[in-house]
């Protein structure tokens, strides 16, 4: 193989013309490994820092993986820092394990690199880790961020939120790179890198793209990375754009009172829905901090409630609530201890015509089906010869689901995602015993009338 051109895209790379500290994630696998000794034949090598993150997740193994990292680097005449973590105790609040090692690794590589005064902080995806995560982000839904896939080069501010003191941007030299090209440079080279077991693991989501579905569609388009790539990055544009458009539009439609914005519904509805869609999600990471946990259902949902006037369908993630101020929204985070807003804490209580029962921060109001009201998702009309009755929910309950069958309340909320802390206080309607309206989530089809007494939640 010749190895000049990957030396040259190296050499000639323009995040790296006039770095004085190029601090290099290395793992000790192949694609790190190429990248650092490609990186130590151009003019580049006296700027270069080396950081490795221990993941302790195998034990002997990773300790290893540690070890040849230093050995390489001393041979190579490279500054290096190896680092231990304890993953679980330093990202408690991601139970994806993978997941939860990237926040720690990108975590403590930003901490390094401010310490280093880095000037850039290089990563070594190639174009074959960018086709993974594309197919990965379309199989499971993602709108058009997420298909954009990774960056080339991602500002301090951006990839490295909540450590003070650096500047470095995270670039991907080697994103236009397919992995034949590593295999064959480590070949010639005679390099001899590390191999994680985790890699080949076919429970992992990652592991099966890569050895089972793309190389299924690569029989039938060969040229599969490149076309991956180069969609990602025409969504990467189309981002960019929406983007810039509604920076223009921002401070008509929101005022981002901090820890809680509203959101000017009579503006909202003259946006183009792909302005509407990107609005959200920035309202989101301003009261969340970020978008991780987030995705186009939540955001749907907290669509169909703006664009209605009413409350969401289902709970917003990361306790996030939705109240009105007149024709403004307002989206806030409440403390992680706080019962939904939705939850009933006080004792059942009967209603009928006439009637409001406050929740946590909502209220459930009674009336007769033929008074006018604000449409709203959260309302039922339920026959009137019955007296009802708000409770949460007791052990047994079940709700008629039609043709004589009936499904437990437990499975209801389940499927309708409600979290496990907001079950036991979830709001239910019944008639008698009998549950006939899970609050929002499912009414008994059998109790339902054309006119009756009619059921809704209102923001308080």
């Amino acid at each position: 193989m010749n190895a000049q051109p990957l030396h040259t895209l190296l050499a000639e790379h323009p995040s790296l013309q006039n770095a004085q500290r190029i601090v290099v994630a290395v793992s000790g696998g192949p694609d790190s490994l190429v990248l650092l000794h490609a990186l130590c034949q151009t003019r580049h090598a006296p700027a270069l820092a080396v950081f490795h993150l221990d993941h302790g997740l195998r034990g002997a193994e990773s300790a290893a993986d540690a070890t040849y990292v230093r050995a390489c680097c001393a041979a190579w005449n490279i500054p290096c820092r190896t680092e231990q973590a304890d993953i679980p105790r330093e990202a408690p609040d991601h139970p994806n394990l993978s997941e939860a090692a990237r926040v720690v690794r990108y975590r403590r590589l930003a901490h390094y690199a401010a310490a280093c005064d880095a000037d850039v902080v290089l990563v070594a995806h190639t174009r074959d880790d960018q086709a993974e995560t594309v197919l990965m982000r379309l199989l499971r839904g993602s709108g058009v961020r997420g298909l954009a896939g990774m960056a080339r080069s991602v500002p301090w501010q951006a990839w490295a939120a909540g450590v003070n003191g650096g500047r470095a941007a995270l670039v991907r030299p080697l994103l236009d790179i397919d992995r034949s090209v590593i295999d064959a440079y480590v070949t010639a080279m005679e390099l001899t890198p590390r191999s994680d077991p985790s890699n080949t693991k076919q429970t992992s989501f990652r592991v099966r793209v890569r050895t089972q579905h793309l190389p299924a569609l690569r029989a039938e388009q060969p040229q599969l990375n490149r076309i991956l790539t180069n969609t990602a990055q025409h969504l990467r544009d189309a981002d960019a754009f929406i983007e810039a458009a509604l920076d223009d539009v921002w401070p008509h439609l929101v005022d981002t009172t901090p820890g809680s914005p509203t959101i000017d519904r009579a503006v909202y509805a003259t946006l183009h829905r792909a302005l509407q869609t990107a609005a959200l999600r920035r309202l989101m990471q301003t009261c969340l901090g970020s978008l991780r946990g987030i995705d186009d259902e939540h955001i749907a949902v907290l669509h169909d409630a703006v664009q209605t006037h009413s409350l969401p369908k289902t709970p917003l993630p990361q306790h996030l609530i939705l109240q009105w101020d007149g024709n403004r929204a307002r989206l806030q985070r409440r403390g992680t201890l706080v019962l939904s807003p939705y939850a009933h804490t006080g004792a059942p209580c009967a209603i009928q015509p006439g009637a409001s029962i406050a929740l946590a921060a909502a209220q459930v109001i009674c009336t007769n089906a033929d008074t006018p009201t604000t449409p709203s998702p959260w309302a039922v009309t339920l026959r009137a010869d019955q007296p009802y009755l708000l409770r949460t929910r007791l052990p047994g309950d079940v709700i008629g689901i039609g043709h004589g069958k009936h499904r437990r309340i437990q499975d209801v909320l389940v499927d309708a995602k409600i979290p496990a802390h907001q079950r036991a206080t979830w709001p239910l309607v019944c008639s008698g015993a009998t549950v006939v309206w899970v609050v929002g989530v499912r009414v008994d089809p059998d109790a339902c009338a054309a006119g009756g007494y009619r059921f809704a939640v209102s923001g308080l």
